[in-house]
């Protein structure tokens, strides 16, 4: 697949199976989130691969963290908190004390691994609330290095369900 083709491929998807996704995949979609760009080349990241009881036990730890009028957007079709959309492995992005523009880094390396995900034919959904709602536990959890704050998230998965793609609209605008 092309670059461009992968671009126009890529969604969010948050319908997967129970196949456990292969720690060679997980890696290759980690260091594809280490080759993007940062501010500065500030390079101030760390990449952390989440699965089995550890996932449970940070979506556990999310929603005590979402306050509760926002909980209902994070239950599935069984009525199961689950703030990471069904996937079974979750790459988090983190950037320490030296990140320079550490949210726009954030999107650089989601966006890398989301195209990875793409390309290995993987699933995959944005998932942004580890910046909005942290929390002490959420990070000793991580096992995040000092200094350290995590930003976003890539639940990875086998696609079970492909959804039906979206247009994607906006503007574009030549000047001259």
């Amino acid at each position: 697949m092309n670059t461009l083709d992968c671009i126009n491929e890529r969604m969010s998807v948050r319908s997967f199976t129970n196949e456990n996704v292969e720690d060679e995949k997980l890696r290759i979609l980690a260091s594809a989130a280490l080759q993007a760009p940062t501010a500065m080349n500030s390079r101030d990241m760390m990449i952390t691969i989440v699965r089995g009881d550890r996932l449970e036990k940070i979506n556990k730890a999310m929603e005590e963290a979402i306050p509760e009028n926002m909980r209902g957007n994070f239950v599935d079709s069984n009525g199961k908190f689950d703030f990471y959309r069904g996937g079974n492995a979750l790459i988090v992005v983190s950037f320490g004390p030296r990140s320079v523009l550490p949210e726009q880094n954030t999107g650089c390396a989601m966006e890398n691994m989301y195209l990875a995900a793409t390309e290995l034919g993987l699933g995959a959904c944005w998932i942004n609330q580890f910046y909005s709602f942290r929390s002490d536990k959420i990070d000793k959890l991580l096992e995040l290095d000092d200094g350290y704050r995590p930003y976003a998230a890539l639940s990875v998965g086998h696609i079970d369900k492909k959804p039906t793609r979206k247009e994607k609209d906006g503007k574009i605008v030549f000047l001259k």
